[in-house]
């Protein structure tokens, strides 16, 4: 049976049902650089941050750390689509979705490094606005793959349905829109700046 564990998660307190992050070195290095990118001020001694207070500096979460996932119950083992992790993941492994109303994100219960995957549920006809991320550095800019698996997504004048693919470098603004008849399902895999040091953050901005 998946044992779910919610106490004492590392990094991550509720005070007044918002979530407290602390931040590590990299997630203090994309938050200077969202600080550069909006004119906002930077206490490079300061790690503790509320959800709304990274807000502030469009930080979004995008993943967890294995620190986490084993708190949560995930551990490195064997999973499919059929199990019990895959179905908790959806509830417990929430990422944020700013960009568009009514949709469903969640890291996939893949508890190891370099394996975030991530599932998004578009509703009918969803909009992605036009957005950009940042460059992770300009001889790696890093950038989202995204595979759709049902449904249909409209992109820069062709139709992308089940089995079909397009990736976005980070730097490059876009935007799509989901079939209109019925919902979407796409795997997910966004490469940015200090995922490979599971940082939890990055900072896009509408255009």
């Amino acid at each position: 049976m998946f044992d779910v564990k919610t106490e004492d998660m590392p990094g991550v307190a509720a005070v007044e049902n918002e979530e407290i992050f602390e931040l590590s070195d990299v997630e203090m290095e994309t938050l200077r650089r969202a600080a550069v990118e909006r004119s906002l001020p930077f206490d490079k001694t300061r790690r503790s941050y509320s959800r709304g207070q990274l807000a502030r500096y469009g930080m979004v979460r995008e993943g967890y750390t294995r620190a986490e996932m084993k708190e949560l119950g995930f551990e490195p083992a064997e999973v499919s689509c059929f199990d019990a992790e895959a179905e908790a993941a959806k509830e417990l492994l929430p990422v944020d979705t700013p960009f568009g109303s009514g949709i469903k994100k969640w890291q996939l219960p893949i508890a190891v490094r370099f394996m975030r995957f991530e599932q998004t549920v578009f509703p009918p006809n969803a909009l992605v606005t036009p957005h950009v991320h940042p460059q992770n550095s300009p001889e790696d800019p890093g950038g989202g793959l995204r595979i759709i698996t049902r449904g249909k997504i409209f992109y820069k004048g062709r139709e992308y349905g089940p089995g079909d693919w397009f990736f976005v470098p980070n730097g490059v603004p876009y935007s799509f829109s989901t079939d209109p008849e019925g919902p979407t399902t796409v795997m997910y895999k966004y490469a940015f700046f200090g995922d490979e040091q599971e940082n939890r953050f990055s900072h896009p901005s509408g255009v």
